[in-house]
């Protein structure tokens, strides 16, 4: 009788089948993730092609109410459709181009729909104010006691600090004044991806009960201070006065 070895190697033929069987799943994975892919980009250009449906470029005068404040706000800066019928709303949703912060027009639609880490928009959201704590008031009062490891210099003259990989930010940086009784104070995505790109978000109590939060990509934060006080000057020509 022949004596077969258990632990002899695996013979040519199940190796082959193996290597085989391997490039199949993945296939069928990278096959997968190029589905997904391809299913993310249709969807991102339905919605689109939805926000900037009826956009003319021009810039209508549409009046809403958001919360107890009325406001009046140009057709070609709101993004959705169904802000622009106007009336009571929960929130506004602004799409700008950076820096001009022009609105939606046709001779810029590619501007518009550019999806890439470097695209010039700004998304603004004008929603009532939920907590007195905007940006500036979180730094002290919260943000503080996530920092993790020493600060460093940012862009434009701003201090920067990784928020622990345990907190509720984990994965981000905020970027402040230093030494400034009320800072300009954001927060943005510590790393970037194909997908993501590294995005900051800041929030600011405008008065009259309401808040503006903007988002941008973290390119941009050289030019905090203009971008700051010029949005903050622009949402303030919104309020009517009657």
């Amino acid at each position: 009788m022949a004596y077969v070895d258990a632990e002899q190697p695996p013979s040519l033929a199940a190796r082959v089948r193996r290597l085989l069987l391997y490039c199949l799943v993945l296939l069928v994975i990278l096959g997968m993730g190029g589905v997904a892919v391809a299913v993310k980009k249709a969807i991102d250009e339905h919605h689109d092609r939805i926000a900037l449906r009826g956009l003319n470029g021009k810039p209508s005068p549409i009046a809403l109410a958001v919360g107890s404040e009325s406001l009046v706000i140009p057709a070609n800066l709101i993004r959705f459709p169904a802000d622009r019928r106007g009336g009571l709303v929960t929130a506004v949703d602004l799409l700008l181009l950076w820096p001009s912060l022009d609105g939606f027009s046709q001779e810029r639609a590619k501007e518009f729909r550019d999806a890439s880490a470097q695209a010039p928009l700004i998304y603004v959201t004008i929603t009532e104010a939920e907590t007195p704590l905007d940006s500036t008031a979180r730094l002290h009062d919260l943000y503080q006691r996530h920092f993790d490891g020493p600060e460093f210099p940012g862009p434009g003259n701003l201090a920067g600090q990784y928020m622990a990989p345990q907190s509720p930010y984990r994965g981000e940086i905020v970027y402040f004044q230093p030494r400034v009784s009320e800072p300009y104070v954001v927060r943005c995505l510590a790393e970037e991806t194909e997908d993501i790109p590294a995005t900051c978000i800041r929030e600011v109590n405008i008065g009259h009960g309401l808040t503006m939060m903007y988002r941008f990509n973290r390119t941009w934060l050289g030019d905090w201070a203009t971008m700051d006080d010029r949005l903050r000057r622009l949402v303030g020509q919104f309020h009517r006065t009657e």
